[in-house]
């Protein structure tokens, strides 16, 4: 059985993967464990017409997400371009 070496860098790990096939290093691994930690969220309020509520509903429901997590999606994206603008 082949041993997967061991790599310095990501570089010379790529670099062998690009040649090597996982195929003849498989039985070399073991399963990983992972275990993911949400962040914590803080609860705000933030008052809405009722008409721009109704249209965020119906968007998010096209794009099969709950409102309130298409209206966090935006204000991430918006927040990462304003700082993409500001840097």
């Amino acid at each position: 059985m082949t041993k997967i070496p061991k790599f310095k860098t990501d570089k010379e790990a790529a670099k062998f993967w690009e040649t090597h096939s996982f195929e003849d290093y498989h039985r070399d691994t073991k399963e990983a464990e992972m275990r993911f930690i949400k962040k914590p969220k803080k609860t705000i309020a933030i008052r809405l017409d009722p008409d721009d509520i109704k249209s965020v509903e119906v968007i998010a429901q096209r794009k099969g997400l709950n409102y309130t997590s298409l209206l966090r999606m935006w204000i991430k994206e918006h927040l990462s371009k304003e700082a993409r603008h500001l840097a």
